[in-house]
């Protein structure tokens, strides 16, 4: 997986930062409280929703969140 198919997105309104891990298609989900782990066929998580996500932690911890990705994708890649 490259760098550039992880997209970190925020929708300040519904309050959801969105963690995606590529273009795979999510076939089940865990959710525990405000996370949800979205997987692919093979098991591998695809997707990351936090829930009730403030705009100011998100804006604190963009830095630290992004680290996350990418660790999250040399994960997912190997």
């Amino acid at each position: 997986m490259s760098k550039k198919n992880i997209k970190i997105s925020y929708d300040k309104e519904s309050r959801v930062l969105s963690i995606a891990l590529g273009k795979d298609k999510s076939v089940d989900s865990d959710v525990q409280g405000n996370v949800v782990l979205d997987y692919d066929k093979r098991g591998r998580v695809v997707r990351i929703d936090l829930y009730n996500f403030s705009f100011g932690a998100f804006k604190e911890n963009r830095k630290t969140l992004q680290k996350f990705v990418q660790r999250a994708g040399a994960i997912y890649a190997g």
